[in-house]
């Protein structure tokens, strides 16, 4: 029926097998009936039943393939028919897959199927079953004899090399199948080493040609087996005779014949048994990709095949003919599949570096860097050999017995050179740029290069950079299609592989040699961006135009440099013993280089951030001292200092072209720069303040002092840096720039502000004269209002301070009145003002002719003390003269004595104006108080004239300010003044009767009056002055008012009480307002009387007198005035009115 290839009988048959032969015991049986000659010879479409009974049937048949190399394909009964990969196609995809492939044109690595491939087949069947079909018409219940059919050859399959489940030859063009799957990597890469194992041992077939003519009874020559019919018929004979259904003892000799038969009619299997290149070839192709497409996958495997892999580089590297035309290909397979192993897994090395695989390797490089040229393309033999070969080398590099073994190749240092000078072959140069990244973890190897010049031939790649390729926006570009992207890659290859030989990467040693040549060639700056920033940034540096304090770049300097590299690079000798560490660009012959820093830029650019700004200040402060000694005379200037300066890394490079004293002002300018742009390294500068200050004794460079100047302001913020420069005693050189700089003064008082928070500065500013400098400059009224205001802070600062504070206020009242200090304190700005002005009140007389005397005493003071340092600059100014005024008369010797002269100040405040203008809110009113009462009880003690003056201060002080009077008690005067009062002195009485009036009337004074024996005091002082009834008959109404039994007593043993009887019975003509002092008296008595010890024996003792009895029973307060509210002027208002004056 399937003969028949009527489309509807065949699917229906097929279908019916499929149907009747599952779970069939008679499966394994069904080839013997043909069944799969017949049903495969169907030409038409509709296969997909077919499809179904091949995948069902197919493997469980008891066949069994002798030339078969895979277990499945020897199972299978379709192997004479179908390639392999067909029959693995039906396996692994099913009977849907299958079918569509049968019907199609198919190209690929996993299949190769076509029409002319089944036409093939059906033809190749029909000529097998030609015998059977030509009866079956005659006999249509003939059954067919089964006679195994040759292997069929496709002619489309002959170069093809069939390996796992893939054509090598497919899959190795990467072209058309560039990323195809593999099923399983690593039984792939096993199916691979054993088809390459095999390919290179191939043997014979276990039955030779001889021997297959002799078991099917066939002559040996090839016209008896190469007609397939004869052949058959043989093969037809011996099977019927010795088939084990019919003789049993036969299966050895049936198995026999099977072999002889598929040997005679497979034209495969006479194929030539010796290896052949091309299979070779795709077996390691097969596995370089299936390594870089799975490498993670085979990472933890070692890979098995090194002893062949190596032998294959050896062998092919020594061959006469590797340069000929179409060789070479084997070789650069095999070293492209060792670079991918080592890719994979870097352990690999080890193992290779046992099987003298690098060995191998060197040889194979060393035959093909010679052919490396200019004419040379990226697709040469020998350029990818070279390519593999340095990947090789470079994984090799990552352990120690590898780098140990390539220490001891000396050729590839030099290859790898000579590889780098090919600028068109850029991923050749790209490679050999890594790969001197990796062999620079190693010293020697760093300086195997380094001796090779390698040098000589990187530094050319880093500019053929082109930074605006990534900076240009979103351009996409790759490296395959634009030749910009690969230069930029070798770059940067090249910048990283300098930066390794360097030492400059975490994982490289620090090599001096090659340091000093890069720092020479690229600049410091450039060394240390290689150092902390990545290549990019390096590249785009060394490739655009720079001016900056690191860096001095542009087309000349690069032109200068290129030329001296291309000098030694193409020498043929070494020119260079120092390998370019003495290269020096001619654009930094008159610049001054310290710390490596272009000095003169960075004062041109005072914001640049350096990266080890504490490393610039202390070369700074180095070189200023070795500068300061030369200026100073304390050495000379040494002309090799400056060339070993340049030798020396350059840490310290003076141009020929600039003096000492420029050097000087140009370091100090940048140290200052540095200062103010990095808080916190001024700490640095402790243990150099000497150094310095020294500076400022340069009096004919101005630009000096004042950078110099400069530099203490900005480190006066730190404490630490404060008391360093208090304790080396230096003040004195700043105090005389204010008369000779008159520009420095304001960066002066900043300056000496920030350092007045130590007390050894204060008290050092005031010895040597740092007074009358700031004098000079609060009372120059031309200058301008910000630095006069610096000078009142400053003083207003020095004042505070707690130790030397006090003395400084002493001396500043020597120079200007009192009230300045106070004024000074509370509001610089008001003291300014208050300066400026003219006043006159009870605290300061002050006009044009004051202020002018006083600026110059001021003036000329400051010019001797000024010419005295500067001669001397630890002369302190002789304040002896100038303290000796505060021993004796406070008037005498000072600044405004014009003034003093005629009036009488007591505390600071001018007597006559204060009674004149009692009101005046005094500055220090507690004080004014004391220094009034020590002032009354002296000349109480010694009545003078200024006893009036003095007291009437005193009353009017205790009048308008009454609360001023609350300290006296607990100061002790009280005693003394009771005491004074005692006197028979007229003057001294007055004086106790008006100044206690006004005292009784404070709670505090009176409490303590009343527990003195001041009763007496009082009746002789009311004896000696009855005009003042009025005022002691007050007093004592005061204090009997306290209610104290002693007050009572006195009164009583003084005689006090008829005293005042009589004055009550006295009309006191004399007396102004009588009847006000009796009213006092009257009040007095009667309080007197309320004392609860003596008060019933006084009031019978003023009983028994006839004038009390007129005063006793009524009040007498009418009599007395009323009380007037005083007004206080504040101190806020005084100093509000000369602000605004």
């Amino acid at each position: 029926l399937l003969l028949t290839y009527d489309p509807a009988i065949v699917q229906r048959v097929a279908s019916l097998l499929l149907l009747i032969m599952q779970d069939n015991p008679f499966l394994s049986r069904l080839y013997l009936s043909g069944v799969f000659f017949f049903i495969l010879m169907y030409n038409g479409s509709n296969i997909l039943p077919i499809a179904r009974f091949l995948h069902y049937t197919h493997m469980k048949q008891a066949f069994r393939s002798a030339l078969a190399k895979s277990e499945l394909i020897s199972h299978s009964v379709l192997t004479p028919l179908l390639p392999e990969a067909a029959i693995f196609y039906l396996e692994e995809y099913g009977a849907e897959k299958y079918a569509q492939v049968f019907l199609g044109e198919f190209d690929n690595p996993e299949i190769i199927w076509n029409a002319q491939m089944r036409r093939h087949l059906i033809e190749r069947i029909a000529l097998h079953v030609s015998d059977f079909s030509k009866r079956l018409p005659s006999n249509v219940k003939a059954l067919y004899q089964y006679c195994p059919i040759p292997t069929v050859d496709y002619p489309q399959l002959d170069e093809e090399l069939f390996c796992y489940v893939y054509y090598l030859r497919h899959l190795c063009n990467k072209q058309r199948f560039p990323d195809w799957r593999i099923r399983d990597p690593v039984s792939f890469l096993r199916a691979c080493l054993t088809a390459w194992l095999n390919e290179i041992d191939r043997k014979p077939p276990a039955m030779s040609l001889e021997k297959a003519c002799d078991t099917l009874g066939l002559p040996f020559d090839e016209s008896a087996w190469a007609d397939t019919s004869v052949v058959r018929r043989a093969y037809f004979k011996l099977a019927q005779k010795y088939h084990p259904d019919k003789n049993p003892n036969g299966r050895e000799m049936f198995e026999q014949i099977n072999c002889a038969y598929e040997m005679l009619s497979s034209s495969v299997a006479r194929a030539s048994v010796a290896p052949q290149v091309q299979r070779i070839v795709l077996c390691v192709q097969a596995q370089s990709i299936v390594y870089s497409r799975h490498s993670d996958e085979l990472a933890p495997y070692k890979y098995a095949g090194y002893g062949q892999l190596i032998r294959t580089i050896d062998l092919e590297s020594k061959d006469d003919a590797l340069f000929a035309s179409g060789g070479g290909e084997l070789l650069s397979a095999a070293v492209e599949l060792c670079h991918c192993t080592l890719q994979s897994s870097a352990l690999n090395a080890e193992q290779l570096r046992r099987d003298a695989g690098l060995e191998a390797l060197q040889s194979a490089f060393d035959r093909c860097v010679p052919m490396v040229s200019l004419s040379s393309k990226d697709e040469d033999m020998a350029v990818q050999v070279c390519i593999h070969t340095l990947h090789c080398f470079a994984t090799a590099a990552q352990f120690e017995a590898c780098r140990e073994k390539l220490s001891e190749m000396s050729t590839i240092f030099s290859n790898i050179c000579r590889l780098l000078q090919f600028h068109h072959l850029t991923r050749l140069a790209t490679a050999a740029a890594e790969c001197v990244c990796s062999l620079a973890v190693c010293t020697l190897l760093q300086m195997q290069l380094f001796q090779a010049g390698i040098l000589w031939q990187l530094i050319p790649h880093l500019f053929h950079y082109d930074y605006t390729l990534d900076e240009g926006g979103r351009v996409e570009h790759s490296e395959e299609s634009n030749k910009q992207s690969l230069r930029n890659k070798l770059a940067r290859s090249s910048c990283e592989a300098l930066a390794c030989l360097a030492g400059f990467r975490e994982e490289t040693p620090d090599n001096d040699g090659i340091q000093n040549s890069l720092r020479a060639m690229l600049t410091p700056f450039v060394c240390l961006s290689m150092r902390n920033n990545d290549n990019d940034f390096v590249l785009k540096l060394l490739n655009s135009n720079t001016e900056n304090p690191y860096l001095i770049w542009d087309n000349a300097t690069r032109a200068e440099l290129l030329e001296f590299v291309e000098y030694h690079r193409t020498s043929n000798a070494n020119t260079s013993d120092l390998f370019g560490a003495e290269f020096r660009l001619s654009t930094y012959a008159n610049e001054l280089v310290v710390s490596d820093i272009f000095v003169r830029i960075y004062n041109e650019q005072p914001n640049f951030v350096f990266y080890e700004p504490k490393k610039v200040c202390m070369d700074l402060l180095d070189f200023l001292d070795d500068k300061s000694r030369v200026l100073l005379g304390e050495t000379k200037s040494n002309e090799t200092t400056n060339g070993e300066a340049v030798l020396i890394d350059w840490e310290t490079v003076s141009a020929p072209s600039l003096n000492v004293a420029k050097e000087a002002e140009m370091c100090l300018e940048a140290l200052a720069n540095l200062l103010s742009a990095n808080p916190g390294v001024e700490i640095l500068l402790i243990g150099h303040f000497k150094v310095i200050f020294s500076f400022l004794k340069m009096t004919s460079e101005p630009a000096i002092q004042q950078n110099a100047l400069k530099i203490i302001s900005l480190s006066s913020t730190n404490r630490e840096c404060v008391g360093d420069i208090a304790a080396i005693s230096q003040l004195s050189l700043i105090f005389p720039l204010v008369v000779q700089q008159h520009k420095a003064v304001p960066l002066i008082l900043q300056t000496l502000i920030a350092l007045s928070s130590n007390g050894q500065v204060v008290k050092e500013t005031l010895e040597y004269g740092g007074l009358l400098y700031i004098l000079s400059i609060l009372c120059d009224s031309q200058a301008e209002s910000e630095v006069r205001l610096a000078a009142a802070e400053l003083l207003a600062k020095l004042q505070s301070d707690k130790l030397t504070g006090p003395r400084w206020s002493r001396f500043i009242i020597h120079y200007l009145p009192a009230v300045f200090t106070d004024a000074l304190r509370d509001s610089p700005q008001a003291a300014i003002s208050l300066l400026d002005s003219k006043s006159e009140n009870p605290e300061l007389i002050w006009n044009d002719v004051t202020r002018n005397n006083v600026k110059a005493v001021i003036k000329k003071g400051c010019n001797q003390l000024c010419a005295a340092q500067q001669i001397d600059p630890t002369a302190r100014w002789n304040s002896a003269n100038q303290s000796s005024s505060f021993q004796g008369v406070v008037n005498e010797a000072c600044a405004y004595a014009d003034v003093m002269a005629d009036e009488l100040v007591v505390g600071g405040v001018f007597l006559r104006l204060f009674i004149a203008n009692p009101s005046w809110q005094v500055r220090h009113p507690k004080q004014f108080a004391t220094e009034l009462m020590e002032r009354v009880l002296d000349l109480m003690a010694k009545p003078t004239a200024e006893l009036a003056v003095v007291t009437s201060a005193f009353v009017a002080l205790l009048a308008n300010h009454p609360t001023t009077a609350d300290q006296l008690p607990t100061q002790g005067y009280l005693p003394q003044f009771c005491t004074a009062m005692s006197s028979s002195n007229s003057m001294t009485s007055r004086s106790a009767i008006l100044i206690l009036s006004h005292l009784t009337e404070n709670a505090y004074c009176a409490d303590s009056l009343a527990k003195l024996d001041c009763i007496r005091g009082i009746l002789m002082s009311m004896k000696n002055q009855p005009l003042l009834v009025k005022e002691s008959a007050h007093a004592l109404k005061c204090l009997l008012k306290r209610s104290c039994t002693e007050l009572a007593k006195q009164m009583i043993s003084s005689g006090m009480i008829e005293y005042l009887l009589k004055l009550l019975a006295d009309p006191m003509p004399a007396v102004e307002n009588a009847a006000a002092a009796k009213a006092e008296i009257v009040d007095a008595l009667k309080s007197v009387c309320l004392d609860l010890q003596y008060g019933e024996g006084i009031t019978a003792m003023l009983n028994k007198s006839p004038v009390w009895a007129q005063y006793r029973d009524q009040r007498h307060d009418l009599f007395l005035p009323a009380q007037h509210q005083q007004a206080v002027t504040g101190m806020v208002d005084y100093f509000f009115f000369f602000w605004f004056e």
